[in-house]
This record gives structure tokens, C-alpha cells and sequence, in this order.
């Protein structure tokens, strides 16, 4: 296992699409504060500007945290890391270093844990720069906290649950790549969760009458319901159960699929 873990985080460091996507995660997050900066300050100007009035009531709000918090609630962010996902396990499927794995008589399930942790430590280094970029961004434009509405404790459990919630959104990526096995099919699966989910989930409980809210039981829900540093409680029990209850469910029936799927 340690082997394998080894080789694909040196696998990893090497990928020029990883370096990509981390850049782009950077960039993500500075796009979004000048965006915001130049809306806000277009509307303080009267200037046309598209819901000019949700823009101005965020204006007393605006700060580095603050922004850190908007811009998860976003769940832009994801889509770097559901993309490098499906292209650095499907890869792996397409060059053959999969079965040439396999045929040195590694475990499967080491072999999918190795590409789920490593493609979970590939996701934190770009969430990482991700709020790097918005955090020193928004301070820089607005200050870090002036309303002086954040503490320490808050804005540390906002990035631990924001971090392990993106792992598990990990996990669902790992099992659809290590399940598909093909770069296209996996990389518009698993960015499309990101994008398009929520909008699939409302249809659906729609179509039940909304007798559940399906969009509920889904990560980016919890990942915008915990994007603050004074989340409720409940929130946060409901983001550690999702969290584990995804993450657990993806890597049990992702291991299971590949143990019996042949490998050419």
C-alpha cells in the first residue's frame, strides 16, 4: 500500500493537468473578488448593475472571511477537483498502468484506496490555494473581518468541514472514475454532479409532490449550508453525517465494482 501510495503522488506531482488545476483554483478565487469588488462598486455608483439591490445589502458584509464563505457556498471550487479526479484515475485505465498494477499482484481495494487518497490530497492542495486567493483577496479589498463578526474557532471549523466535505465529494468522483474508467464519460459525470445536481435533485422531488427534498441529502447542500463561520448546529451534524455517509457509500460499492470488473 505504501508502495502505491508513493508512486501515485509521484504520479501526481508530475501531472501537468494537476498544476493546471490548481492554477485555475487560484485564479478562481481572485476572479471572483474582482468581480465582486467592481459589481459592489458599481452599484455604490448607481451604475446599472443586475440586482443592484442584493448587491448593495451584501456591501456592509463584505470582508476577507466573508468572501471565504461565499465563495464555498459557491461550489465553483469543486469542479477543479471532480476534473483532475476523472483524468488522473481514467488515465490510468487507458495507459494500462492499472492492470500492469494488477498484474504485480497489488490488492484492488489498495489500488482504489491509493487513488482515493491521493486524489484527496490532490483536492485539499487546491482548496488550499483556492482559499488562499479569496481569504488574502477580500481582506485586501475590504478588510479581513471590520464588523469583527468572526473568531478564530469559527472560521478553523468552517475550513475543517469544508475540507472534509470536499474528500467525500473525492470519494463520489474516485467511484465514478474507478467505475467508468473512461476519461470523457468520467469527467462529464462527475462535473456535471457539481453543476447540475441540484437542479436534478429539486426536479425529481418535484416530480414526488416535495414530499422529500432530495437536494437536501446532497453534498453541495451542505457544503453552501456550512460556507460560515457561525454555522448552527444542527448543520454541522447533518454536514459530518453526509460527509461520512457519502464518502462511506462510494468507497464500499466502488471497491466492490472494481473487484469484478475485468481489467484489459
Amino acid at each position: 500500500m505504501l508502495n502505491l501510495l508513493k508512486s501515485d503522488s509521484y504520479k501526481m506531482g508530475r501531472s501537468r493537468f494537476f498544476w493546471i488545476c490548481t492554477i485555475a483554483s487560484i485564479i478562481l478565487g481572485i476572479v471572483i473578488v474582482i468581480a465582486l469588488q467592481q459589481t459592489m462598486n458599481a452599484a455604490l455608483r448607481n451604475d446599472v448593475v443586475r440586482d443592484a439591490g442584493e448587491i448593495l445589502a451584501m456591501v456592509p458584509d463584505a470582508a476577507g472571511v466573508w468572501l471565504l464563505g461565499l465563495g464555498f457556498s459557491m461550489n465553483l471550487h469543486l469542479i477543479s477537483i471532480a476534473a483532475f479526479t476523472a483524468i488522473f484515475i481514467s488515465r490510468e485505465f487507458d495507459n494500462g498502468t492499472i492492470k500492469n498494477t494488477l498484474s504485480r499482484g497489488m490488492s484492488r481495494t489498495n489500488v482504489f484506496f491509493s487513488k482515493f487518497l491521493v486524489s484527496s490530497m490532490a483536492a485539499l492542495i487546491m482548496l488550499v490555494g483556492f482559499m488562499a486567493a479569496t481569504l488574502i483577496g477580500g481582506t485586501m479589498a475590504w478588510g479581513l473581518d471590520p464588523n469583527g463578526i468572526a473568531t478564530a474557532s469559527g472560521i478553523m471549523n468552517m475550513v475543517l468541514m469544508q475540507s472534509l466535505l470536499a474528500i467525500a465529494c473525492v470519494a463520489v468522483f474516485t467511484f465514478v472514475s474507478m467505475t467508468l474508467r473512461s476519461a470523457g464519460a468520467s469527467i462529464a459525470i462527475c462535473v456535471v454532479s457539481v453543476s447540475l445536481m441540484p437542479t436534478l435533485l429539486g426536479a425529481i422531488s418535484m416530480m414526488l409532490g416535495n414530499a422529500i427534498d432530495l437536494e437536501a441529502y446532497w453534498l453541495g447542500e451542505a457544503i453552501s449550508n456550512l460556507a460560515t463561520v457561525t454555522p448552527t448546529s444542527a448543520d454541522l451534524v447533518n454536514g459530518i453525517i453526509l460527509a461520512v455517509a457519502w464518502s462511506v457509500v462510494s468507497i464500499i460499492a466502488g471497491t466492490i465494482l472494481f473487484k469484478r470488473v475485468d481489467i484489459k
